[in-house]
């Protein structure tokens, strides 16, 4: 049967994504060229920037598309755990990867993302629209999970998501260098203290997740955060911005 047009763009777009997924996570984005990743993905470089705008948009719209499915799973994983520290524990492990090599790959992202923008003003102007929009949106889930957890956390919900994310992809590019040096009851501790949580309790056993596939050849899912604590880690899903 013959595909329409809206399948045809969305598996063109599926395609760029998986290409720029690989190529990014081995080369680096200063080291890949539009070319070579519409050529990875069997399209040509117009088919990026008609899809993306610019390589920074592609990498945007990577960033967020691996942040949904992360998203996803954590939902699924929260709603079945009962205890605070239990949810923190899945928090942790979706961003720093402990089950899937693969997983944790968009903080490298991130980082490339970041430093782009230092050298960038243009990329760093909407860098800096981004991110607040993700600081607020994760201020107020933030509020609600410690409300309704008891938590009386450091900071307010607009600092303490500063604070979060900064503690979360620290120590995921810490394990990532120096994979011994951070383990799950380190992380999960230091979450707790940030919430102002209890951290006597051991970090629960949790099962072992079965390894996940990536979102970058998949449709980005539309989850939505249903329970505040499954937003704590994630930036707010956000629109892509076309960036030279």
């Amino acid at each position: 049967m013959a595909q329409s047009q809206h399948e045809r763009k969305a598996e063109t777009r599926a395609r760029l994504l998986a290409a720029a997924a690989t190529l990014f996570a081995e080369q680096g984005v200063d080291a890949v060229s539009v070319d070579a990743v519409a050529e990875a993905a069997g399209r040509t470089s117009g088919a990026v920037y008609s899809h993306f705008g610019s390589k920074q948009g592609l990498l945007l719209a990577l960033l967020d598309s691996w942040k949904d499915s992360v998203l996803t799973v954590l939902l699924a994983e929260v709603a079945v755990t009962e205890s605070p520290l239990g949810q923190l524990t899945a928090v942790w492990e979706n961003v720093a990867g402990t089950d899937d090599a693969e997983a944790g790959s968009w903080s490298l992202l991130e980082q490339e993302l970041s430093l782009r923008a230092a050298r960038d003003s243009e990329v760093a102007e909407v860098l800096r629209t981004r991110n607040l929009e993700a600081r607020r949106f994760s201020a107020r889930q933030l509020a609600g999970w410690a409300a309704a957890a008891g938590a009386a956390p450091v900071a307010d919900p607009d600092e303490l998501a500063i604070l979060v994310k900064a503690l979360l992809t620290g120590l995921a590019m810490q394990r990532r260098l120096e994979p011994g040096s951070v383990g799950d009851d380190l992380a999960v501790r230091g979450l707790a203290a940030l919430l102002g949580m209890p951290d006597h309790d051991p970090v629960p056993d949790r099962p072992k997740r079965s390894t996940r596939s990536r979102p970058a050849a998949s449709a980005v899912s539309a989850a939505s955060a249903a329970s505040a604590v499954t937003a704590l880690p994630l930036s707010a899903p956000s629109s892509v911005d076309s960036i030279p």
